[in-house]
């Protein structure tokens, strides 16, 4: 079992309510898609996190900047290598766009997000999953040069080489969320933040150290920085 999981595993036993950011991002994805529904993955990379909706529908579409993700995603029909800021789908073409740990990745999030509303239908929503830049583990992250984070991610959390790629955190946070996606035209329907002490559990010692910081985060007035931001908005 990945280092993460074992431990969120554990924090689960001692919060029954709690659940991991992945689950409800599973879930909010799940419920919008039918048979019928177009989705797309922007940055799908080689992650089977939302198997259970492509499963649902044929249309399944994804892009991804790295070449080698259409021979290592297959639960993806079509997928093409590009940029989600200069897409080749025609405007209105889909009803649900996903993205998971993608929009720290972006240099232009208003470019990135003005292609996301042309190519959704009226109505269509996106869905994202993505690290808060208010949160102590990113701040962390930060004080590590990007040339060792794939390094430590292999190391500390066991995941391979090549999931780590060069970080901006230029829409990060629920501030910066609500004020470009609301410029655009987007309509938020849900937006929230979500703890995970994994990040900093390396042994019991830590994970008690993480559990602590998570009680703090969980107080109203720190409620907004907590590890992941989670968020569901409409084109209008």
């Amino acid at each position: 079992m990945e280092k993460q999981e074992k431990y969120r595993k554990k924090y689960k036993e001692i919060n029954p309510k709690w659940e991991d950011s992945g689950k409800i991002f599973r879930k909010m994805v799940l419920e919008t898609v039918d048979k019928d529904t177009r989705i797309l993955d922007v940055g799908c990379g080689h992650s089977n996190l939302l198997q259970e909706s492509y499963e649902k529908t044929p249309h399944t579409y994804g892009i991804d900047p790295e070449t080698d993700v259409i021979h290592r995603n297959p639960f993806i029909k079509d997928i093409r290598t590009e940029f989600v800021e200069k897409m080749s789908f025609e405007d209105n073409f889909f009803d649900v766009v996903v993205s998971a740990w993608a929009l720290e990745h972006l240099a232009n999030p208003h470019e990135a997000f003005s292609e996301i509303y042309r190519v959704l239908k009226p109505g269509g929503v996106v869905i994202f999953l993505t690290p808060n830049v208010w949160n102590y583990n990113v701040w962390l992250i930060r004080l590590i040069p990007e040339r060792f984070h794939s390094f430590f991610t292999k190391k500390l959390y066991g995941r391979q080489d090549n999931d780590t790629f060069p970080k901006e955190y230029k829409i990060n946070s629920l501030g910066k969320i609500r004020k470009v996606l609301s410029s655009i035209g987007f309509e938020e329907e849900e937006l929230l933040t979500n703890g995970d002490p994994s990040y900093i559990s390396f042994n019991t010692f830590t994970f008690k150290i993480a559990v602590f910081l998570e009680k703090i985060l969980n107080m109203c007035v720190f409620n907004n920085s907590k590890v992941h931001i989670i968020g569901k908005f409409k084109k209008k």
